[in-house]
Protein backbone atom coordinates (compact mmCIF):
# COMPACT_ATOMS: atom_id res chain seq x y z
CA UNK A 1 0.00 0.00 0.00
CA UNK A 2 0.93 3.53 -0.06
CA UNK A 3 3.49 4.69 2.46
CA UNK A 4 3.30 7.75 4.57
CA UNK A 5 4.86 9.81 7.50
CA UNK A 6 4.42 8.03 10.31
CA UNK A 7 4.88 9.60 13.99
CA UNK A 8 6.98 8.21 16.30
CA UNK A 9 5.34 8.04 19.35
CA UNK A 10 8.35 7.15 21.36
CA UNK A 11 9.27 11.05 21.13
CA UNK A 12 5.39 12.02 21.38
CA UNK A 13 4.26 14.64 23.99
CA UNK A 14 1.58 13.59 26.24
CA UNK A 15 -0.19 16.49 24.58
CA UNK A 16 0.27 15.40 21.65
CA UNK A 17 -0.97 11.64 22.10
CA UNK A 18 -4.03 13.25 23.54
CA UNK A 19 -4.72 15.19 20.98
CA UNK A 20 -4.68 12.01 18.61
CA UNK A 21 -6.17 9.79 20.82
CA UNK A 22 -9.57 12.81 20.91
CA UNK A 23 -9.20 12.29 16.86
CA UNK A 24 -9.26 9.13 17.23
CA UNK A 25 -12.05 8.93 19.29
CA UNK A 26 -13.77 11.14 17.08
CA UNK A 27 -13.70 9.23 14.10
CA UNK A 28 -15.23 6.44 15.94
CA UNK A 29 -17.93 8.36 16.58
CA UNK A 30 -18.61 9.70 13.43
CA UNK A 31 -18.43 6.34 11.90
CA UNK A 32 -21.13 5.19 14.72
CA UNK A 33 -23.35 8.11 13.36
CA UNK A 34 -22.67 7.45 9.79
CA UNK A 35 -23.74 3.98 10.25
CA UNK A 36 -26.61 4.60 12.33
CA UNK A 37 -27.62 7.54 9.41
CA UNK A 38 -27.33 4.72 6.41
CA UNK A 39 -29.07 1.99 8.09
CA UNK A 40 -31.93 3.89 9.05
CA UNK A 41 -32.47 5.29 5.30
CA UNK A 42 -31.97 1.55 4.26
CA UNK A 43 -34.29 -0.05 6.60
CA UNK A 44 -37.38 2.36 7.04
CA UNK A 45 -37.82 3.28 2.95
CA UNK A 46 -39.33 6.88 3.59
CA UNK A 47 -39.08 8.36 0.57
CA UNK A 48 -37.93 5.79 -1.98
CA UNK A 49 -36.52 2.45 -2.48
CA UNK A 50 -33.10 4.12 -3.02
CA UNK A 51 -32.63 6.18 0.28
CA UNK A 52 -29.98 3.89 1.16
CA UNK A 53 -27.95 4.52 -1.51
CA UNK A 54 -28.77 8.08 -1.80
CA UNK A 55 -27.51 9.15 1.69
CA UNK A 56 -24.28 7.28 1.29
CA UNK A 57 -23.98 9.12 -1.89
CA UNK A 58 -24.73 12.46 -0.23
CA UNK A 59 -22.30 11.13 2.67
CA UNK A 60 -19.55 10.81 0.23
CA UNK A 61 -20.20 14.07 -1.07
CA UNK A 62 -20.17 15.47 2.14
CA UNK A 63 -17.26 13.73 3.77
CA UNK A 64 -14.95 12.79 0.66
CA UNK A 65 -12.78 10.66 3.27
CA UNK A 66 -15.54 8.33 4.62
CA UNK A 67 -16.35 7.15 0.71
CA UNK A 68 -14.81 3.86 0.79
CA UNK A 69 -16.49 3.21 4.42
CA UNK A 70 -19.58 4.37 2.65
CA UNK A 71 -19.37 1.95 -0.14
CA UNK A 72 -18.97 -1.15 2.69
CA UNK A 73 -22.20 0.18 4.06
CA UNK A 74 -24.07 0.05 0.45
CA UNK A 75 -21.98 -3.75 0.14
CA UNK A 76 -23.51 -4.52 3.37
CA UNK A 77 -26.95 -4.35 2.71
CA UNK A 78 -28.42 -6.20 -0.44
CA UNK A 79 -32.60 -5.70 0.16
CA UNK A 80 -34.69 -3.30 2.66
CA UNK A 81 -37.54 -0.80 2.00
CA UNK A 82 -34.87 1.75 0.98
CA UNK A 83 -32.80 -0.21 -0.80
CA UNK A 84 -34.06 -2.42 -3.51
CA UNK A 85 -32.35 -4.97 -6.08
CA UNK A 86 -30.72 -2.96 -8.33
CA UNK A 87 -30.69 0.46 -6.61
CA UNK A 88 -27.48 -0.91 -4.84
CA UNK A 89 -25.48 -0.59 -8.47
CA UNK A 90 -26.74 3.16 -7.82
CA UNK A 91 -25.20 3.65 -4.77
CA UNK A 92 -21.71 1.83 -6.19
CA UNK A 93 -22.03 4.14 -9.21
CA UNK A 94 -22.40 7.02 -6.99
CA UNK A 95 -19.84 6.76 -5.03
CA UNK A 96 -17.39 5.21 -7.83
CA UNK A 97 -17.80 7.97 -9.96
CA UNK A 98 -16.67 10.52 -7.27
CA UNK A 99 -13.86 8.71 -6.54
CA UNK A 100 -13.06 8.36 -10.31
CA UNK A 101 -13.83 12.57 -11.08
CA UNK A 102 -11.53 13.39 -7.59
CA UNK A 103 -8.40 10.91 -8.94
CA UNK A 104 -8.47 13.00 -12.09
CA UNK A 105 -8.86 16.42 -10.22
CA UNK A 106 -5.94 15.41 -7.86
CA UNK A 107 -3.62 14.01 -10.29
CA UNK A 108 -1.88 13.23 -7.46
CA UNK A 109 2.11 12.48 -8.17
CA UNK A 110 2.70 10.72 -5.44
CA UNK A 111 4.81 7.36 -6.46
CA UNK A 112 3.05 4.27 -6.22
CA UNK A 113 4.72 1.60 -3.70
CA UNK A 114 5.60 -1.78 -5.37
CA UNK A 115 2.69 -3.42 -3.73
CA UNK A 116 0.42 -1.16 -5.22
CA UNK A 117 1.55 -1.53 -8.56
CA UNK A 118 1.57 -5.32 -8.09
CA UNK A 119 -2.39 -4.84 -7.44
CA UNK A 120 -2.79 -2.45 -10.20
CA UNK A 121 -1.12 -4.98 -13.11
CA UNK A 122 -3.57 -7.52 -11.69
CA UNK A 123 -6.40 -4.98 -11.78
CA UNK A 124 -5.30 -4.19 -15.49
CA UNK A 125 -5.24 -8.03 -16.56
CA UNK A 126 -8.71 -8.31 -14.94
CA UNK A 127 -9.85 -5.32 -17.11
CA UNK A 128 -8.40 -7.14 -20.43
CA UNK A 129 -10.13 -10.05 -19.49
CA UNK A 130 -13.44 -8.36 -19.30
CA UNK A 131 -12.81 -6.60 -22.68
CA UNK A 132 -11.76 -9.54 -24.70
CA UNK A 133 -15.15 -11.15 -23.15
CA UNK A 134 -17.37 -8.15 -24.62
CA UNK A 135 -15.13 -8.87 -27.98
CA UNK A 136 -16.29 -12.94 -27.83
CA UNK A 137 -20.00 -12.19 -26.90
CA UNK A 138 -20.17 -9.35 -29.39
CA UNK A 139 -18.76 -12.31 -31.84
CA UNK A 140 -20.08 -15.27 -30.47
CA UNK A 141 -23.85 -13.46 -30.98
CA UNK A 142 -23.32 -12.02 -34.39
CA UNK A 143 -22.04 -14.61 -35.96
CA UNK A 144 -24.83 -17.31 -34.15
CA UNK A 145 -22.08 -19.67 -32.57
CA UNK A 146 -23.69 -18.74 -29.08
CA UNK A 147 -26.49 -16.90 -28.47
CA UNK A 148 -26.12 -14.08 -25.64
CA UNK A 149 -29.22 -13.57 -23.38
CA UNK A 150 -31.31 -10.55 -24.52
CA UNK A 151 -32.06 -10.11 -20.55
CA UNK A 152 -28.81 -9.40 -19.40
CA UNK A 153 -27.09 -7.31 -22.55
CA UNK A 154 -22.96 -8.36 -22.57
CA UNK A 155 -22.06 -4.79 -23.03
CA UNK A 156 -24.04 -3.51 -20.03
CA UNK A 157 -23.17 -6.71 -18.00
CA UNK A 158 -19.05 -6.19 -19.52
CA UNK A 159 -18.90 -2.07 -18.35
CA UNK A 160 -20.59 -3.17 -14.79
CA UNK A 161 -17.66 -5.92 -14.12
CA UNK A 162 -15.42 -3.17 -15.08
CA UNK A 163 -16.66 -0.94 -13.15
CA UNK A 164 -17.09 -2.80 -10.02
CA UNK A 165 -13.25 -3.96 -10.40
CA UNK A 166 -12.05 0.15 -10.34
CA UNK A 167 -14.34 0.95 -7.69
CA UNK A 168 -12.60 -1.53 -5.60
CA UNK A 169 -9.10 -0.45 -6.52
CA UNK A 170 -10.11 2.51 -5.84
CA UNK A 171 -11.13 1.86 -2.38
CA UNK A 172 -8.07 0.69 -1.75
CA UNK A 173 -6.12 3.64 -2.66
CA UNK A 174 -8.16 6.16 -1.00
CA UNK A 175 -7.72 4.03 2.13
CA UNK A 176 -3.81 3.26 1.98
CA UNK A 177 -3.37 7.58 1.74
CA UNK A 178 -5.34 7.82 4.86
CA UNK A 179 -3.88 7.42 8.20
CA UNK A 180 -7.14 7.58 9.79
CA UNK A 181 -8.67 5.01 7.43
CA UNK A 182 -7.54 2.12 9.89
CA UNK A 183 -9.70 3.47 12.74
CA UNK A 184 -12.84 4.72 10.32
CA UNK A 185 -12.80 1.51 8.52
CA UNK A 186 -12.87 -0.63 11.65
CA UNK A 187 -15.49 0.86 12.95
CA UNK A 188 -17.56 0.74 10.31
CA UNK A 189 -16.85 -3.08 9.61
CA UNK A 190 -17.95 -3.60 13.69
CA UNK A 191 -21.32 -1.21 12.96
CA UNK A 192 -21.78 -3.34 9.71
CA UNK A 193 -21.65 -7.09 11.56
CA UNK A 194 -23.58 -5.86 14.24
CA UNK A 195 -26.92 -4.62 11.78
CA UNK A 196 -26.49 -8.05 10.05
CA UNK A 197 -26.82 -10.26 12.76
CA UNK A 198 -29.09 -7.69 14.26
CA UNK A 199 -31.11 -8.43 11.49
CA UNK A 200 -31.08 -12.11 11.17
CA UNK A 201 -32.02 -12.28 14.85
CA UNK A 202 -34.88 -10.13 14.18
CA UNK A 203 -35.42 -12.96 11.32
CA UNK A 204 -35.56 -16.04 13.53
CA UNK A 205 -37.93 -14.39 16.06
CA UNK A 206 -40.23 -13.12 14.13
CA UNK A 207 -39.70 -15.04 10.29
CA UNK A 208 -36.98 -15.14 7.57
CA UNK A 209 -39.22 -12.09 5.62
CA UNK A 210 -38.36 -9.33 8.26
CA UNK A 211 -36.56 -6.61 7.37
CA UNK A 212 -36.85 -7.55 3.61
CA UNK A 213 -38.71 -5.20 0.87
CA UNK A 214 -41.65 -6.35 -1.30
CA UNK A 215 -39.88 -6.86 -3.96
CA UNK A 216 -37.36 -9.24 -2.14
CA UNK A 217 -40.03 -10.96 0.12
CA UNK A 218 -41.90 -11.87 -3.44
CA UNK A 219 -38.61 -13.43 -4.56
CA UNK A 220 -38.08 -15.30 -1.42
CA UNK A 221 -41.59 -16.85 -0.98
CA UNK A 222 -40.75 -18.53 -4.57
CA UNK A 223 -37.56 -19.96 -2.39
CA UNK A 224 -38.64 -23.79 -0.44
CA UNK A 225 -35.70 -23.43 1.36
CA UNK A 226 -36.64 -19.62 2.48
CA UNK A 227 -39.72 -20.00 4.19
CA UNK A 228 -39.78 -23.36 5.07
CA UNK A 229 -38.14 -25.03 8.47
CA UNK A 230 -37.85 -28.36 6.81
CA UNK A 231 -35.58 -30.82 8.63
CA UNK A 232 -33.68 -28.03 9.75
CA UNK A 233 -35.70 -27.12 12.18
CA UNK A 234 -35.60 -23.46 10.86
CA UNK A 235 -35.69 -22.11 7.76
CA UNK A 236 -32.18 -20.53 6.01
CA UNK A 237 -31.77 -17.34 6.83
CA UNK A 238 -30.85 -14.33 4.90
CA UNK A 239 -30.10 -11.47 6.85
CA UNK A 240 -29.69 -7.96 5.10
CA UNK A 241 -29.49 -9.72 1.72
CA UNK A 242 -31.15 -12.39 -0.62
CA UNK A 243 -29.04 -15.04 -0.30
CA UNK A 244 -28.11 -17.21 2.55
CA UNK A 245 -24.77 -18.15 0.84
CA UNK A 246 -24.31 -14.40 1.36
CA UNK A 247 -25.27 -14.36 4.77
CA UNK A 248 -22.82 -16.75 5.79
CA UNK A 249 -19.98 -15.42 3.92
CA UNK A 250 -19.84 -11.68 3.93
CA UNK A 251 -19.42 -11.30 7.78
CA UNK A 252 -16.48 -13.40 6.95
CA UNK A 253 -14.84 -10.80 4.47
CA UNK A 254 -15.68 -7.92 7.24
CA UNK A 255 -14.13 -9.78 10.21
CA UNK A 256 -10.37 -10.36 7.58
CA UNK A 257 -10.95 -6.34 6.91
CA UNK A 258 -11.32 -6.11 10.52
CA UNK A 259 -8.04 -7.91 11.55
CA UNK A 260 -6.09 -6.26 8.37
CA UNK A 261 -6.40 -2.89 10.26
CA UNK A 262 -5.58 -3.96 13.82
CA UNK A 263 -2.78 -2.39 14.90
CA UNK A 264 -0.78 -5.25 16.03
CA UNK A 265 1.09 -7.44 13.67
CA UNK A 266 0.15 -10.73 15.39
CA UNK A 267 -3.33 -12.41 15.82
CA UNK A 268 -5.24 -12.09 19.32
CA UNK A 269 -6.77 -14.77 20.59
CA UNK A 270 -9.34 -12.94 21.16
CA UNK A 271 -9.91 -11.99 17.46
CA UNK A 272 -9.94 -15.45 16.95
CA UNK A 273 -12.20 -17.01 18.77
CA UNK A 274 -14.59 -14.07 17.70
CA UNK A 275 -14.01 -14.87 14.17
CA UNK A 276 -14.82 -18.29 14.79
CA UNK A 277 -17.89 -17.40 16.64
CA UNK A 278 -19.29 -15.49 14.07
CA UNK A 279 -18.35 -17.79 10.92
CA UNK A 280 -20.20 -20.59 12.43
CA UNK A 281 -22.82 -18.27 14.06
CA UNK A 282 -23.39 -17.17 10.24
CA UNK A 283 -23.06 -20.59 8.51
CA UNK A 284 -25.41 -22.26 10.66
CA UNK A 285 -28.06 -19.57 10.07
CA UNK A 286 -27.50 -19.30 6.61
CA UNK A 287 -26.54 -23.39 6.11
CA UNK A 288 -24.10 -22.98 4.04
CA UNK A 289 -22.42 -25.66 4.12
CA UNK A 290 -18.87 -24.48 2.21
CA UNK A 291 -19.10 -21.98 4.74
CA UNK A 292 -19.18 -23.86 7.47
CA UNK A 293 -16.40 -25.55 6.21
CA UNK A 294 -14.55 -22.17 5.46
CA UNK A 295 -14.90 -20.76 9.34
CA UNK A 296 -13.49 -24.27 10.32
CA UNK A 297 -10.46 -24.24 8.13
CA UNK A 298 -10.04 -20.18 8.73
CA UNK A 299 -9.87 -20.81 12.44
CA UNK A 300 -7.41 -23.36 12.90
CA UNK A 301 -5.22 -21.44 9.69
CA UNK A 302 -5.16 -18.29 12.17
CA UNK A 303 -4.41 -20.67 15.30
CA UNK A 304 -1.40 -22.14 13.15
CA UNK A 305 0.32 -18.55 11.86
CA UNK A 306 -0.04 -17.89 15.35
CA UNK A 307 1.59 -20.63 17.07
CA UNK A 308 2.16 -23.67 15.33
CA UNK A 309 3.47 -25.79 18.73
CA UNK A 310 0.71 -24.69 20.48
CA UNK A 311 -2.11 -25.09 17.68
CA UNK A 312 -0.43 -29.08 17.86
CA UNK A 313 -0.57 -29.32 21.49
CA UNK A 314 -4.18 -27.90 21.91
CA UNK A 315 -4.71 -30.38 19.06
CA UNK A 316 -3.24 -33.51 20.74
CA UNK A 317 -5.49 -32.47 24.01
CA UNK A 318 -8.51 -31.91 22.30
CA UNK A 319 -8.86 -34.78 20.59
CA UNK A 320 -9.49 -37.47 23.49
CA UNK A 321 -12.22 -34.83 24.70
CA UNK A 322 -13.81 -34.80 21.29
CA UNK A 323 -14.08 -38.34 21.28
CA UNK A 324 -15.68 -38.78 24.92
CA UNK A 325 -18.06 -35.79 24.34
CA UNK A 326 -21.97 -36.77 22.98
CA UNK A 327 -22.00 -34.78 20.19
CA UNK A 328 -24.88 -34.64 17.98
CA UNK A 329 -23.44 -35.17 14.48
CA UNK A 330 -26.85 -36.11 12.85
CA UNK A 331 -28.48 -33.37 13.98
CA UNK A 332 -25.70 -30.82 12.83
CA UNK A 333 -25.12 -32.71 9.50
CA UNK A 334 -29.66 -31.88 9.38
CA UNK A 335 -28.37 -28.18 10.29
CA UNK A 336 -25.40 -27.74 7.61
CA UNK A 337 -28.40 -29.81 5.13
CA UNK A 338 -25.61 -32.54 4.52
CA UNK A 339 -28.10 -35.49 5.52
CA UNK A 340 -27.21 -37.19 2.55
CA UNK A 341 -24.04 -36.78 1.10
CA UNK A 342 -24.86 -38.00 -2.45
CA UNK A 343 -26.33 -35.38 -3.78
CA UNK A 344 -25.36 -32.38 -4.82
CA UNK A 345 -28.90 -30.88 -5.66
CA UNK A 346 -28.94 -28.26 -8.32
CA UNK A 347 -25.28 -28.03 -8.14
CA UNK A 348 -24.69 -31.38 -9.71
CA UNK A 349 -26.93 -30.83 -12.58
CA UNK A 350 -25.57 -27.58 -13.54
CA UNK A 351 -21.93 -28.69 -13.45
CA UNK A 352 -22.67 -32.18 -15.19
CA UNK A 353 -24.79 -30.40 -18.03
CA UNK A 354 -21.78 -27.76 -18.62
CA UNK A 355 -18.91 -30.53 -18.56
CA UNK A 356 -21.11 -32.03 -21.25
CA UNK A 357 -22.00 -29.02 -23.45
CA UNK A 358 -18.54 -27.61 -23.79
CA UNK A 359 -16.21 -28.34 -26.10
CA UNK A 360 -12.55 -27.73 -26.63
CA UNK A 361 -13.50 -24.76 -28.11
CA UNK A 362 -15.18 -23.30 -25.62
CA UNK A 363 -12.31 -23.95 -23.25
CA UNK A 364 -10.27 -22.46 -24.95
CA UNK A 365 -12.42 -19.47 -25.92
CA UNK A 366 -15.32 -19.00 -23.58
CA UNK A 367 -18.89 -18.52 -24.93
CA UNK A 368 -19.38 -15.33 -24.15
CA UNK A 369 -20.35 -12.73 -20.65
CA UNK A 370 -24.36 -14.55 -21.18
CA UNK A 371 -25.01 -17.49 -22.73
CA UNK A 372 -25.24 -19.41 -19.73
CA UNK A 373 -28.43 -17.87 -18.89
CA UNK A 374 -29.53 -19.33 -22.55
CA UNK A 375 -28.28 -22.61 -22.35
CA UNK A 376 -29.37 -23.09 -19.08
CA UNK A 377 -32.70 -22.32 -19.67
CA UNK A 378 -33.25 -24.49 -22.98
CA UNK A 379 -31.36 -27.58 -21.74
CA UNK A 380 -32.25 -27.60 -18.19
CA UNK A 381 -36.11 -25.87 -18.52
CA UNK A 382 -34.84 -23.01 -15.69
CA UNK A 383 -33.13 -19.92 -14.98
CA UNK A 384 -29.31 -19.82 -14.06
CA UNK A 385 -26.98 -17.28 -14.03
CA UNK A 386 -23.89 -18.90 -12.99
CA UNK A 387 -23.10 -22.52 -13.01
CA UNK A 388 -21.52 -22.09 -9.21
CA UNK A 389 -18.21 -23.01 -9.88
CA UNK A 390 -15.47 -20.84 -10.64
CA UNK A 391 -13.76 -22.98 -12.62
CA UNK A 392 -16.27 -23.82 -15.14
CA UNK A 393 -18.00 -20.00 -14.69
CA UNK A 394 -14.58 -18.68 -16.11
CA UNK A 395 -13.75 -21.05 -18.46
CA UNK A 396 -17.26 -20.24 -20.06
CA UNK A 397 -17.15 -16.74 -19.71
CA UNK A 398 -13.29 -16.01 -20.80
CA UNK A 399 -12.06 -19.11 -21.51
CA UNK A 400 -8.23 -20.26 -20.95
CA UNK A 401 -7.93 -16.81 -20.25
CA UNK A 402 -10.30 -16.65 -17.06
CA UNK A 403 -8.54 -19.49 -15.86
CA UNK A 404 -5.05 -18.03 -16.19
CA UNK A 405 -6.09 -14.87 -14.62
CA UNK A 406 -7.34 -17.17 -11.70
CA UNK A 407 -3.61 -19.48 -11.31
CA UNK A 408 -2.18 -15.68 -11.08
CA UNK A 409 -4.37 -15.15 -8.29
CA UNK A 410 -3.48 -18.27 -6.88
CA UNK A 411 -0.27 -17.97 -7.31
CA UNK A 412 -0.11 -14.67 -5.25
CA UNK A 413 -2.23 -15.58 -2.72
CA UNK A 414 -0.18 -18.73 -2.31
CA UNK A 415 3.08 -16.87 -2.13
CA UNK A 416 1.65 -14.27 0.55
CA UNK A 417 0.74 -17.62 2.50
CA UNK A 418 4.16 -17.49 3.14
CA UNK A 419 4.36 -14.04 4.98
CA UNK A 420 6.81 -13.05 7.68
CA UNK A 421 4.24 -11.24 9.57
CA UNK A 422 1.02 -14.18 11.08
CA UNK A 423 -1.58 -11.68 10.16
CA UNK A 424 -0.63 -11.43 6.90
CA UNK A 425 0.00 -15.58 6.08
CA UNK A 426 -3.45 -15.95 7.99
CA UNK A 427 -5.34 -13.26 5.96
CA UNK A 428 -3.97 -14.54 2.67
CA UNK A 429 -4.41 -18.26 3.76
CA UNK A 430 -8.10 -17.74 4.27
CA UNK A 431 -8.61 -15.68 1.06
CA UNK A 432 -7.18 -18.69 -0.73
CA UNK A 433 -9.85 -20.95 1.07
CA UNK A 434 -12.28 -18.64 0.36
CA UNK A 435 -11.94 -17.79 -3.12
CA UNK A 436 -10.87 -20.85 -4.63
CA UNK A 437 -12.47 -23.77 -2.00
CA UNK A 438 -15.79 -21.42 -1.07
CA UNK A 439 -16.35 -20.70 -4.57
CA UNK A 440 -15.56 -23.99 -5.78
CA UNK A 441 -19.46 -24.57 -5.37
CA UNK A 442 -21.01 -21.44 -4.97
CA UNK A 443 -21.51 -18.31 -7.30
CA UNK A 444 -17.72 -16.63 -8.02
CA UNK A 445 -17.47 -12.70 -8.02
CA UNK A 446 -13.96 -11.81 -8.51
CA UNK A 447 -14.97 -11.43 -11.90
CA UNK A 448 -18.19 -10.59 -11.79
CA UNK A 449 -20.98 -7.97 -12.18
CA UNK A 450 -22.56 -7.62 -8.93
CA UNK A 451 -21.95 -4.88 -6.60
CA UNK A 452 -20.40 -7.22 -4.27
CA UNK A 453 -17.07 -8.35 -6.38
CA UNK A 454 -16.29 -4.87 -5.80
CA UNK A 455 -15.71 -6.02 -1.54
CA UNK A 456 -13.90 -9.12 -3.24
CA UNK A 457 -11.41 -6.61 -5.18
CA UNK A 458 -11.32 -4.81 -1.57
CA UNK A 459 -10.39 -8.15 0.01
CA UNK A 460 -7.27 -8.86 -2.81
CA UNK A 461 -6.55 -5.54 -1.60
CA UNK A 462 -6.22 -6.63 1.71
CA UNK A 463 -2.66 -9.05 0.83
CA UNK A 464 -0.95 -6.48 -1.33
CA UNK A 465 0.55 -4.60 1.22
CA UNK A 466 4.59 -5.39 1.92
CA UNK A 467 5.66 -5.96 5.78
CA UNK A 468 7.65 -2.85 5.68
CA UNK A 469 3.96 -0.90 4.74
CA UNK A 470 2.22 -2.43 7.70
CA UNK A 471 4.67 -1.81 10.19
CA UNK A 472 4.38 1.84 9.28
CA UNK A 473 0.81 1.84 9.21
CA UNK A 474 0.65 0.20 12.57
CA UNK A 475 2.80 2.21 13.66
CA UNK A 476 1.09 5.12 12.62
CA UNK A 477 -2.03 3.98 13.93
CA UNK A 478 -1.06 3.08 17.33
CA UNK A 479 -3.20 4.89 18.97
CA UNK A 480 -6.23 4.58 16.45
CA UNK A 481 -5.77 1.03 16.55
CA UNK A 482 -6.24 0.92 20.62
CA UNK A 483 -9.12 2.65 20.19
CA UNK A 484 -10.98 1.03 16.87
CA UNK A 485 -10.95 -2.69 18.21
CA UNK A 486 -13.80 -2.89 19.93
CA UNK A 487 -12.94 -6.21 21.83
CA UNK A 488 -12.34 -7.76 18.12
Amino acid sequence: MNTYTATNYGYASPLMLNTQRSVAYAEVVKGIVLSAGYFMMARAGIYTSFDGPLFAIAGSLIFPQWRPCLLLMVLSVQDAPGQVVPFDYFGVAGISGLMIITAMLRRDATPLSAETRALRRMLFFGLAIVGFGIANSAVQHRFGFHEQSSNRPFAIIGVLMWMMMITGYLAHREISKDPLSAVRVQTVAVCILVHIFLMTGLQVVFGPLVGSSPQGAAEMRELDQMMNAGARGIARLTGPFLSPNLLASVPGLFMLIILRYQKASTISVQFIAAFFTVGLAAALLGGARTMFVFYIAGTAAMTWTRSPKHTLIAGMLAAPCVLMLDIPWSELLVMMRLKDLQSLGVRGELWQSSLHYMDLNDWVFGFGLTHFPVFCKSHLGYYGSDPHNWILSASQMFGVLGLVFYFVLIKTLLKKCFSFQSKERAIAICLLLFFVGREFANTQYVLNNNPLCCLYWIMISLVFSSPAAGNSSAGGNAEYGTVSAGGL
